[in-house]
C-alpha cells in the first residue's frame, strides 16, 4: 500500500508542477500504468477484491489525460505512449487476473513458468491492452478540450462499444466488478452484465472530474455535484430494481410451486486426473484415473441417496472429459451407458468427442449428448465457442505457418471444428434443456440463443482441471451467474474437478457448492418455469440504444462543449 500511495503522490506532484522533467514523466507513466494494471488484475472473481473494478480505470485515465495535455508531444508520439501505457496495464492485469492461463501453459503446455508467464503477459496482455487503448486512449486523440462533456461522451462510447467489441474470451468489466453483489447484479436482466460498466467505469470518470477541479483548477463544483447526483440516482434505481426483482422472483416461485414442471437433477464430480498430460504429475492435484466403471460406480452410489419419485423424471449429469471413450465410435462403452440408463430409469447427459472425415482429414467436435431413460439418444450438440489455443488456434487460416509451429512445439494444442446450431434437447414435452460445453458460456450469444430456442435449463459441462488450483473455476461460476441473470434461467455448472454448483434464475446458489478438486456429487429438484427477461428479448435494441445515445451526445458535446479538434 505504501508503494501505491507513493505512486499516487507522484501523479499529484506532476499535476501541480509547472515544468515537466524527463524523470517526472517516467514516474507518471509507470505510476498510472502499473496501478491500473494491478487493480484490473485483482478485479476478476476469486481474490475477493472484484469491487476494485470501481476505481481500477482511474489511474490509467488520469495518465492518458496528462499525456494528452503534454504540449511537446506530437499526435504520433501521443499515440505511441497511449498504446504503451495501455499494453503495460493490460499485461499486468492479464498476468495477475489470468494467472490460471499461465498455470495451464506451464503444466500442460510443458513450458517453463517464466515462458508461460511471458506468453500470458504478451499475448493475452496484448488483447487486454488493445481493448483499454480503444476504449480509453483512442477517443482522447480526437478531443482538444476537457470539460464535463468529454467525460460524458467517453463513458457513452465505452458503453456503446463493449457489447460489440471482439474478445477471445467474452467478459465484461461491469460483470466482473459486481459479481455476487445480490441487488445490483439483478439489473443484468435489463441491460446485461456489459451495461454495468455504467456503474464501475462511471465512478472512475467522476473521479477524473474531481481531480481536474481539485488539482488542475478545471471545472466547477456545480457540475461535479450534478454528475454525482445523477450517478447516485442510477445506483438508487439499480438497487431498488434489484430488491423488487428478487422479491418478484420469490413470489413467482411460491405461486407456481404446484404448477411448475420439476426435474430431479444429480451431477457427479469425479475429480479424474489429467496427470498423464501434465509436465509435473504432482501439479495435476488428483491421482484418480479416468475410468467408466468408476464413473458408473460413483453414479450408482449417488443415485441410491436420492428419493425415488416415479412422478419426477431424473437427469444424471457427467461433466466434460469424464466419459473415457468417443461415445458414437466405441459401441462397448456406449452399450454399458445405455444399459445403466434403462436399469436406473434415469436420463444421462454427458460430454464426448466425435469426428467426421473431410478430404481425408478428421474434423473433430466437442459434443454433449442426452440419453433418455429408455437409453435412446435424444440429441447431440456440437460445441460452438472453442478455447483459444486449446481447441483452436486463432487466425490459423491467415497464418498457417505459425499455427503449424505452435502445434509442433506446444503440447496438448488441438484444432476442433466449430458447431453452428444452438441445440435444445427435449427430455419430455415440458422439459427442454441445453448443454453448452465449458467456455461456450463465455459467449452471451450462445446461452441466449439456446434459451430463445426454448431451453428452460442450462447445464454446462466443464473440465477445468487444466488450470489447477487457481481462480479459473471462480471466473467460470461468475460468468455462469451472469448467464443465469441475463436470461432468467437456472444454470448448472458440472465440472470434473469443481467447483460444481446449481445456480437459480436469481443468481443464487441452489444448495451447497462442491470444492475445488473434491470428489463428490450434488442433487436437487429444479422447478422449470418460463421467466421473462427484458435483456434476453431485446439485447440488440439495448446495445443499439447505447450506440444511439453516444451519437446523440456527439451534438451537444461539440456545440456546447466544443471538445473536438
Amino acid at each position: 500500500m505504501y508503494k501505491v500511495a507513493s505512486l499516487l503522490q507522484t501523479i499529484m506532484n506532476y499535476s501541480t508542477a509547472t515544468q515537466t522533467t524527463k524523470s517526472g514523466f517516467r514516474s507518471l507513466f509507470w505510476a498510472g500504468s502499473l496501478i491500473s494494471g494491478t487493480l484490473l488484475g485483482l478485479n476478476p472473481p476469486g481474490f475477493g477484491t472484484q469491487w476494485l473494478g470501481i476505481v481500477a480505470f482511474f489511474p490509467l485515465l488520469l495518465l492518458l489525460e496528462k499525456l494528452q495535455q503534454e504540449q511537446s508531444f506530437s499526435q504520433k508520439k501521443r499515440l505511441v505512449f497511449f498504446f504503451a501505457a495501455c499494453w503495460i496495464s493490460g499485461s499486468l492485469a492479464a498476468s495477475i487476473g489470468g494467472y490460471w492461463i499461465t498455470n495451464s501453459i506451464h503444466v500442460f503446455g510443458h513450458l517453463p513458468w517464466t515462458a508461460a508467464l511471458l506468453i500470458t503477459a504478451t499475448g493475452y496482455g496484448l488483447e487486454v491492452g488493445l481493448q483499454l487503448f480503444i476504449y480509453f486512449g483512442l477517443p482522447l486523440l480526437f478531443i482538444r478540450k476537457f470539460n464535463g462533456w468529454d467525460l460524458i461522451l467517453r463513458l457513452a462510447f465505452v458503453l456503446a462499444l463493449d457489447p460489440w467489441y471482439p474478445k477471445l474470451i467474452q467478459w465484461s468489466y461491469g460483470g466482473l466488478t459486481f459479481s455476487q453483489f445480490p441487488l445490483i447484479e439483478q439489473v443484468a436482466d435489463l441491460i446485461g452484465s456489459s451495461g454495468l460498466l455504467l456503474y464501475s467505469c462511471g465512478f472512475s470518470f467522476l473521479l477524473i472530474y474531481w481531480w481536474r477541479l481539485k488539482f488542475d483548477s478545471n471545472g466547477t463544483p456545480r457540475i461535479l455535484f450534478r454528475a454525482l447526483a445523477i450517478y447516485l440516482l442510477f445506483w438508487m434505481l439499480g438497487l431498488s430494481y434489484g430488491a423488487w426483482r428478487l422479491n418478484n422472483l420469490e413470489q413467482q416461485k411460491i405461486d407456481s410451486f404446484t404448477k411448475s414442471t420439476k426435474l430431479n437433477v444429480l451431477l457427479i464430480q469425479p475429480n479424474f486426473s489429467l496427470q498423464n498430460l501434465a509436465s509435473n504429475p504432482e501439479l495435476a492435484h488428483s491421482k484418480r484415473e479416468q475410468n467408466l466403471e468408476i464413473l458408473l460406480a460413483d453414479s450408482r452410489k449417488a443415485l441410491a441417496n436420492i428419493t425415488n419419485d416415479k412422478n419426477t423424471p431424473k437427469l444424471l449429469i457427467w461433466p466434460e472429459s469424464v466419459y473415457p471413450d468417443p461415445f458414437f465410435k466405441v459401441a462397448a462403452s456406449r452399450e454399458k451407458v445405455v444399459a445403466f440408463a434403462r436399469k436406473h430409469q434415469t436420463s444421462i447427459l454427458l460430454a464426448t468427442v466425435d469426428w467426421k472425415y473431410k478430404n481425408g482429414k478428421p474434423m473433430f467436435h466437442g459434443v454433449s449428448v442426452l440419453l433418455g431413460a429408455n437409453g435412446d439418444v435424444l440429441g447431440r450438440y456440437n460445441k460452438i465457442f472453442l478455447i483459444p489455443f486449446g481447441e483452436t488456434i486463432p487466425f490459423s487460416d491467415w497464418f498457417p505457418g505459425i499455427a503449424s509451429w505452435l502445434n509442433k512445439y506446444i503440447a496438448n494444442m488441438s484444432e476442433f471444428e466449430r458447431g453452428t446450431d444452438y441445440t435444445v434437447f427435449s427430455l419430455s414435452e415440458k422439459i427442454k434443456l441445453a448443454a453448452p460445453i465449458c467456455f461456450d458460456i463465455f459467449s452471451p450469444t450462445v446461452v441466449r440463443a439456446m434459451v430463445g430456442n426454448g431451453a428452460d435449463l442450462i447445464a454446462n459441462l466443464s473440465n477445468l482441471a487444466w488450470f489447477g488450483k487457481t481462480t479459473a473455476s471462480d471466473n467460470m461460476v461468475a460468468v455462469l451467474r451472469w448467464r443465469a441473470l441475463e436470461n432468467r434461467v437456472p444454470v448448472i455448472f458440472a465440472s470434473n474437478n469443481g467447483q460444481s454448483v446449481f445456480i437459480g434464475a436469481d443468481g443464487k446458489n441452489l444448495g451447497q457448492q462442491l470444492g475445488l478438486f473434491e470428489q463428490g456429487s450434488l442433487s436437487t429438484t429444479i422447478d422449470l418455469q418460463t421467466r421473462y427477461s427484458f435483456f434476453r428479448e431485446n439485447a440488440e435494441w439495448i446495445w443499439g440504444g447505447f450506440m444511439f445515445l453516444f451519437f446523440v451526445l456527439l451534438i451537444p458535446a461539440q456545440v456546447c462543449g466544443k471538445i473536438f479538434y
